[in-house]
């Protein structure tokens, strides 16, 4: 498989204008409808769980320039509304309202879910939902005639310029943090609540640490090789359906694990 992807960062890239402008403020939009929802649930239900999860996801933000490092993405200096640079990438504002809605405003639906009941095939339905989301937000600015971002280096799974690998890690980070706000929501109570806000932050950093392991450091290596990359690529795969799978024994109400949690609240033990 040959790379048609450059080695280097492209560093000369410009960010465009008018995608930059769309992309705010389509991506805020989003926000105002997760917070709208968000808000309607708080005011029937007493719980401010998708405002924090809003901003959980808003945190979340601080974790892209590693990800980018780690995973050889480059967003454009040039031109762009540059919210923070860290190990040398800039991070453009709209980062933040992406992350609030993915990531947070997603983490607020698998909550909701997961406090519904799912069964541990709709946890891997989720996984799979989410993961063409993903792919669905990161398609059009790769694609613009001039793109808003790239991913160099020896990327596998490249689909229409996006390397489909991202998405074995994008599409869990709600569902972990969700998760996790889910299986500690008996002790969240009062102002302790404020806690999913860097409890998501950290959810967010492990899932992207638990699956992506394998391809940084193939992405990285003095010897990668595209070879070498979709093999790693695989592992990351079936290291994503391991999370998801340890997500659903956590969650899921035809989980063992889970049913006997829930037994466990209902008689106050």
């Amino acid at each position: 498989m040959i790379s048609t992807l450059p080695a280097t960062a492209p560093v000369d890239m410009v960010m465009p204008q008018a995608a930059q402008v769309t992309m705010n403020y389509l991506n805020w939009g989003l926000v105002v409808v997760v917070l709208i929802f968000a808000l309607q649930y708080w005011r029937s239900k007493g719980s401010p769980i998708g405002v924090l999860f809003l901003l959980g996801g808003a945190l979340t933000t601080l974790n892209e320039p590693i990800v980018d490092v780690l995973g050889k993405c480059w967003f454009p200096a040039i031109d762009s509304w540059v919210l923070f640079k860290a190990w040398g990438v800039s991070i453009p504002a709209h980062m933040v309202p992406v992350y609030m809605w993915f990531v947070g405003g997603q983490a607020f639906v698998c909550y909701r879910i997961y406090s519904r009941g799912i069964t541990m095939r709709g946890v891997f339905g989720l996984y799979a939902m989410f993961g063409v989301i993903n792919i669905l937000l990161e398609v059009p600015g790769l694609n613009t005639a001039q793109p808003m971002y790239s991913y160099f280096g020896n990327q596998p799974l490249v689909f229409m310029k996006f390397p489909l690998w991202w998405m074995f890690c994008n599409a869990l980070m709600p569902m972990m943090m969700a998760g996790v706000v889910y299986s500690v929501r008996s002790v969240l109570t009062g102002a302790r609540q404020l806690l999913v806000i860097p409890l998501a932050w950290m959810a967010a950093a492990t899932a992207n640490g638990a699956v992506a392991a394998p391809i940084w450091v193939a992405l990285n290596a003095e010897a990668s090789t595209m070879e070498l990359t979709l093999v790693a690529s695989i592992a990351s795969l079936g290291m994503g359906l391991m999370v998801c799978y340890g997500l659903g024994m956590a969650v899921a109400k035809n989980s063992p694990v889970a049913s006997t949690a829930t037994e466990r609240l209902a008689h106050g033990v």
